[in-house]
């Protein structure tokens, strides 16, 4: 697996990839942003005395939440990623997953406690970040304990989603900034749970 991280501007970076894919490009900068956004969200909640409880190896949001969503152009990412950058047991693993997640209650993306797809990972599984507690098993703490969720900064959240427009043709920073405003933006998403994973798992064997 391969990628540079710009250590000045926290940028994902797949040189020849993008070189080669003009949206994926797009894909990383709509990252990044989201990316900074979560950054200046958990430093107002550090400097209000709250403690950041998600770390590496806790998943339990990964088996409890049903409803994440994600957007075309995180899915070619996804795809983009599976297909190309993992290899060796995790890729092997991450295939029987996808071919079988229909009787997984997990994302079929947790492997061995951790995401296979954490840089690619979408801007919902992004911005969710809870404070003080660690969740529960089968917790989703948005909704038992709403306070202790990170709330997006709205300019970052608002900048990577008009900024994904882009990938679907919509030609003017006004109306980009409107398809956010009125929430018709998130009339492209469609729940991670529910794609069609088999067909990527065919994809890596092929």
């Amino acid at each position: 697996m391969s990628g540079h991280t710009d250590s000045a501007q926290s940028r994902l970076t797949f040189a020849e990839d993008e070189a080669r894919l003009p949206w994926l490009g797009l894909l990383l900068e709509m990252y990044n942003a989201t990316d900074q956004g979560v950054a200046q969200g958990i430093r107002q909640a550090e400097r209000q005395g709250r403690t950041l409880a998600c770390a590496r190896g806790c998943a339990a949001c990964c088996r409890s939440h049903a409803d994440i969503p994600v957007y075309p152009l995180e899915l070619a990412g996804i795809a983009w990623f599976v297909s190309e950058k993992i290899s060796g047991e995790l890729r092997q693993k991450l295939q029987q997953q996808l071919a079988e997640h229909k009787a997984n209650p997990s994302c079929p993306f947790l492997v061995d406690e951790a995401c296979a797809i954490h840089p690619l990972r979408p801007m919902a599984c992004r911005h969710f970040n809870v404070f003080d507690r660690a969740c529960a098993e089968g917790e989703d703490a948005f909704h038992t304990r709403r306070k202790d969720v990170l709330t997006p900064v709205a300019f970052h959240k608002n900048k990577a989603l008009a900024m994904m427009l882009r990938h679907h043709q919509v030609p003017t920073e006004t109306e980009r900034k409107a398809r956010v405003a009125d929430g018709s933006v998130h009339g492209l998403a469609q729940s991670l749970r529910e794609v069609r994973w088999e067909n990527l798992a065919r994809r890596m064997k092929g």
